[in-house]
């Protein structure tokens, strides 16, 4: 009964969830990079600019947003609350005010944005370099030198990947350095001795100092080590000249991102290849395949990492959590593996649920379009729901949909088990409907969180066929019943049922089997069912007045 008289205050004093926040060394600006900032809403002459910050972060958002307006002379908007995961852009929020960029802070998806211009800083998280080499070159000093390492890393680690690479690259030669899409940082390429190692780092102690047009030696290539020294200062003319030559900008980005799951670039030159996923880029020797790699992942455990897990979860990955502890060896065969059942729950169900995710995300639309074509072709209905940030209260709302289908950025479609397992058995990815319902998708070891990939020119693109065929019938691993996929008689699907008649007007005929039928056979017991249901009446009469929590004729 509890439940049903809650007065509301519980929301009221609910306390923020802990995060990571800005460390007390580390000034305002340089966590969020406020030069650049302004350099790049002056660039591109943006007038109505929004800034979206995580829930940890919000602390420090009037700071920023007060530093900005003082050196760009016009306002800018805050965020304070998401519409979906804090890893998007938030378009839709954006939009109220009408912005025309978009200055994401914090940990990002690196999911390609729609229609706003975006900056991104990922801002940065405390790390000590050096407890974090000494424990990895402990931790790696078994491993086989042979084997195909790849270094991976939080977005918010980059500021400190080159430095923890170098000294990882001592030990591993051929540990290679990935790079993210979408956001700045520094090339960081093998050197082939310990000479060429120590010749860059002087170049990088000697980039120090600031740096203009008529000083733009830091922007220079070291002809010993082959490895470019460029500075921090990209709004000088010799800075922003290399990013042009080197990293295309698009439309909406600063920076080029993937659209593709995982997509190949062959460099005949040196016999490497460009290999790029989940929004990151790695030069891989041509001979090595990015599926037969081991990772060594710098950040926190998250969704960027159970993402990755997934995505290679035959490879081994060596994370080191920042706040303590010892280099954990993980792998995500398990929670692959424990995913499986989320195809026979879609097998098994009757009417399955597109669950919104996103309103940013590029191509989102065509997916959504996709899932409707590959439910009606397995035989099955679909209807499509926004709720915002999705939770049991609201799914609990539409019980009639047996299982959702979340069209969501790469890491947030994939929810964690031990975090919600209420949302974990009713959500499942796109990638597992197709694999479901559609022939040709075979299951793999390498997990597609990214949607895009699915879409006509992604790399897991299979045609659908939309013409009736033969039905298919299985048995079911979960209920031990039939399973029938494939279209139905269409005399089946378009059978009418009673007509809703109004004031001697047909208004409209009830389909049989759809939403319309299921809605009007629910009925409302009250909260005691032993009690008889109330006699239809249409006696109009004044409703109660107040609020939810206190109506008036409950004062006492």
């Amino acid at each position: 009964m509890s439940a049903f008289t809650n007065t509301g205050t519980d929301v009221l004093q609910r306390q923020m969830a802990e995060g990571d926040s800005r460390a007390a060394s580390l000034t305002l600006q340089d966590m969020y990079e406020i030069k650049r900032c302004v350099a790049w809403v002056r660039q591109g002459q943006h007038h109505k600019v929004c800034l979206q910050f995580p829930d940890e972060l919000l602390g420090d958002a009037a700071a920023v947003a007060e530093a900005l307006t003082c050196q760009l002379g016009h306002p800018v908007y805050i965020l304070g609350d998401t519409t979906y995961g804090s890893c998007c852009v938030d378009e839709v929020a954006a939009e109220h005010v009408g912005a025309d960029a978009v200055i994401h802070f914090g940990n990002t998806c690196l999911s390609p944005s729609q229609r706003l211009p975006v900056l991104y800083i990922p801002t940065r998280l405390h790390v000590d370099t050096t407890w974090v080499v000494e424990q990895l070159k402990a931790a790696l000093e078994e491993v086989n030198d042979n084997h195909p390492l790849v270094f991976l890393f939080d977005t918010r680690c980059q500021y400190v990947a080159g430095e923890v690479f170098s000294e990882l690259h001592i030990l591993l030669p051929h540990l290679v350095c990935s790079n993210l899409e979408g956001v700045r940082c520094e090339e960081y390429t093998a050197p082939d001795t310990e000479e060429k190692l120590a010749c860059h780092s002087q170049h990088r102690k000697k980039k120090g100092s600031s740096c203009n047009e008529q000083n733009a030696d830091c922007c220079n290539v070291c002809e010993t080590c082959n490895i470019d020294s460029k500075c921090d200062c990209y709004d000088s003319g010799k800075s922003q000249e290399y990013i042009e030559q080197n990293v295309p900008i698009n439309s909406h980005n600063e920076y080029r991102t993937c659209e593709d799951s995982i997509s190949v670039r062959e460099n005949t030159e040196n016999s490497h290849r460009e290999v790029k996923f989940s929004g990151r880029r790695a030069l891989l020797p041509s001979n090595v395949d990015i599926k037969e790699c081991n990772f060594i992942y710098l950040g926190p455990k998250g969704p960027t990492l159970d993402s990755l897990l997934l995505r290679f979860a035959n490879s081994t990955f060596y994370h080191l959590p920042l706040s303590g502890g010892d280099v954990q060896k993980i792998s995500g065969m398990q929670s692959l593996f424990r995913r499986n059942i989320k195809l026979e729950m879609i097998r098994d169900a009757h009417i399955i649920g597109i669950l919104v995710g996103t309103l940013g995300v590029a191509r989102y639309r065509e997916a959504i379009a996709r899932l409707k074509m590959v439910i009606k072709a397995a035989g099955k209905r679909s209807y499509t729901f926004v709720v915002g940030k999705p939770n049991e209260p609201k799914l609990a709302n539409i019980s009639e949909i047996d299982v959702f289908v979340y069209v969501a950025c790469p890491e947030t479609t994939i929810v964690d088990r031990a975090s919600d397992p209420i949302l974990y058995r009713k959500l499942v990815a796109p990638w597992e409907v197709e694999v479901a319902l559609v022939a040709g998708q075979e299951w793999s070891m390498n997990f597609e969180s990214d949607f895009s990939a699915l879409l006509p020119g992604g790399v897991n693109y299979v045609a659908v066929c939309e013409a009736a065929g033969r039905q298919e019938a299985s048995v079911s691993l979960i209920t031990n019943q039939t399973q029938t996929l494939g279209l139905r008689d269409s005399s089946e699907g378009g059978t009418a049922g009673p007509v809703v008649v109004q004031e001697g007007k047909a208004l409209a005929a009830l389909h049989v089997g759809g939403g319309g039928q299921v809605l009007g056979g629910r009925s409302w017991a009250g909260l005691d069912p032993s009690q008889p249901p109330p006699a239809a009446s249409t006696l109009v009469v004044e409703g109660r007045k107040g609020i939810a929590a206190e109506y008036q004729d409950e004062k006492v």
